[in-house]
């Protein structure tokens, strides 16, 4: 009884209980405002020493022709600018450059205020940041020497601006792949046997491809190349408009669905209505000259034969297209530097065959020398073997390509030893200041 008359008297006097609460809370209360404060001071020097980080790695992906210690120079000078007058301390930024790729690591510390009260004097914070230029690094010292195309693919929607599948292997290491895609897959492969090698590629778009196919790694977000044989390209706004002048269709054919069968021939430039068929031991010569297939195909099947040097095929017409398929002899030179369409291997028209395909097939003895221009027709790439491997120039611009097959594909850019003109674009000079962030 005297007991609970404790403890009922003890509840009920209240006298000092609240100072005594008072003083035990204030503590914890002061160490959370001002941890607070300390806090969010690191969260703002953390984005100041972010964005210096990203600065800096914008700065060196933009000099993407300068020795890499110059490069390395102006992101240590772009970081130290934007944290002058910081409060941060030990600051210490890593640039690593690899080609077309620039990673900034950097920490530093920041003082606290109240933290210190529990011995945390200083916050370490860090950055990371990876920026990427538009292309690999051309010639150092040559400021001119962007690099050249010779795979373009023109299309904005495709899905495949440039695919690989199968253990197909394209070889371009002279020069570029470059797509104006815009879609998810613009360059994509399928399997991890189909490898493509190149000076770089680069997409408008972005890239899906699982197991390394492609090297380098593509560089996404690109420029829009423009179309380097039209003014107003077939993918624009406006009527076409080439930059050379069509050749004139002659009213007369010069033969009518011309199918060639075994036996050797020699054929003269010309208007060829319904297209050309080679058969399997056929063994034809083109003179030189500008061979018009107008609205039909040119079909070359697996074991013929057909050669001819300064020579441009022009598709013209809705059914226009070529399926040159080789197993015989294959070997076909474009226009000589000098005569009219230097450079071109072929062209169709935007009308001929518009959004179907052209396909080559390699096998045999296959070589094929200059430019394919085919801006709206997909080319389909397949075959055995070392496929075009002796061209001395060879590039193609067109809707966008499909490569597949057991063989090596290969374009090349010009050698200086190829008798026709040098018309593969540059890489778009826009893309020195192409440099972004990634992640």
């Amino acid at each position: 009884m005297v007991v609970r008359n404790w403890l009922r008297a003890l509840r009920s006097d209240e006298r000092g209980n609240i100072g005594i609460i008072f003083g035990a809370m204030i503590v914890p209360v002061i160490m959370l405002m001002g941890s607070s404060i300390d806090f969010g001071k690191a969260m703002q020097a953390k984005s100041e020493l972010q964005g210096a980080a990203d600065a800096a790695a914008l700065a060196a992906a933009i000099l993407v022709d300068a020795q890499t210690e110059v490069r390395v120079a102006e992101a240590n000078t772009v970081f130290a600018a934007k944290l002058a007058g910081s409060n941060l301390r030990g600051t210490s930024p890593t640039v690593t450059i690899s080609d077309n790729k620039i990673t900034v690591e950097a920490s530093a510390r920041v003082d606290t205020a109240f933290l210190g009260i529990i011995n945390m004097k200083q916050l370490e914070l860090d950055a990371f940041a990876r920026a990427q230029s538009g292309y690999a690094a051309a010639d150092p010292d040559d400021d001119d020497d962007l690099g050249k195309v010779c795979l373009l693919a023109l299309d904005p929607d495709s899905t495949d601006g440039i695919h690989i599948q199968g253990n197909n292997a394209v070889s371009h290491p002279s020069c570029w792949g470059y797509t104006n895609s815009n879609t998810a897959t613009a360059i994509n492969a399928v399997g991890s046997q189909a490898t493509a090698v190149g000076e770089g590629y680069c997409a408008v778009g972005d890239y899906d491809a699982e197991h390394d196919n492609f090297s380098p790694d593509p560089s996404t977000g690109c420029s829009t190349a423009a179309d380097p044989f039209a003014t107003v390209g077939a993918y624009e706004a406006g009527a076409y408009t080439p930059t050379f002048t069509a050749p004139v269709i002659p009213a007369i054919c010069k033969a009518n669905n011309l199918n060639l069968k075994k036996g050797t021939y020699t054929l003269e430039p010309g208007r060829y209505c319904g297209g050309i068929s080679l058969q399997a031991q056929a063994k034809v010569t083109l003179l030189p000259g500008i061979y018009i297939i107008d609205n039909g195909l040119l079909n070359v099947q697996s074991g013929s034969w057909l050669q001819g040097s300064n020579v441009m095929l022009y598709f013209s017409g809705a059914n226009a297209r070529m399926t040159i398929i080789g197993g015989g002899t294959i070997d076909l030179k474009g226009r000589n530097a000098g005569s009219t369409y230097g450079g071109y291997l072929a062209i169709a028209h935007p009308d001929a065959w518009r959004d179907g395909e052209s396909n080559i097939q390699g096998g045999g003895t296959f070589n094929m020398e200059g430019v394919l221009y085919m801006p709206t027709q997909r080319i389909e790439v397949s075959g055995n073997g070392n496929v075009n491997g002796s061209t001395k120039y060879f590039g193609m611009i067109a809707k966008d390509f499909y490569f597949r097959g057991n063989g090596t594909f290969t374009l090349k850019g010009h050698d200086g030893t190829s008798a026709l003109t040098d018309l593969l674009p540059d890489m778009p000079r826009q893309q020195r200041q192409n440099a972004r962030l990634v992640k």
